[in-house]
């Protein structure tokens, strides 16, 4: 059994990266935006309807936050990251349950992103959404677990960054 007192693990001290007053970060993602071989991160922020970028170098620390916006009342909740439009940078998906909605930031060259596409889910609120190829297409689709209808939709990737 383990304590307090007892329990050793070999962890680095914690880094603290300041996100803004009631962002509420909801949810994280891996990828490398800026291709430069270090791993970036993603974050929902459902209390200030944006996500926010945090760029890595590579040693465990990262640059302060790039924050695109969700829109108005989105309240983004979760986040997932692939290539939507094959162009090989990555893309970021976002779960927008204030607006019913997921919303898609289309990579650019040097880590930028295109404003938010949205894509309607009718009335259903999304909570969280994953990334696959669900119809053996190799293009990337994404399905979402949806509160208040209590249903999943399924969106069927274009390979243009649509659905």
């Amino acid at each position: 059994m383990f304590t307090y007192k007892t329990c050793k693990l070999p962890f680095q001290p914690t880094i603290i990266y300041p996100i803004g007053y009631d962002s509420l970060p909801s949810h994280a993602a891996i990828g490398d935006f800026n291709k430069d071989n270090h791993q970036d991160l993603v974050v929902a922020f459902y209390g200030t309807n944006s996500i926010g970028i945090f760029f890595g170098y590579g040693n465990g620390t990262f640059t302060d936050q790039v924050t695109y916006s969700t829109g108005f009342i989105s309240l983004p909740c979760w986040v997932a990251v692939t290539d939507f439009n094959n162009d090989t940078v990555l893309d970021i998906a976002v779960a927008n349950y204030g607006t019913h909605s997921i919303g898609v930031f289309l990579g650019l060259s040097g880590g930028n992103f295109t404003n938010q596409i949205t894509f309607s889910l009718g009335s259903s609120r999304p909570l969280s959404l994953v990334i696959g190829d669900f119809n053996n297409d190799h293009q990337s689709d994404i399905a979402v677990a949806n509160a208040g209808t209590s249903d999943i939709a399924i969106l069927l990737g274009l390979n243009n960054g649509s659905f």
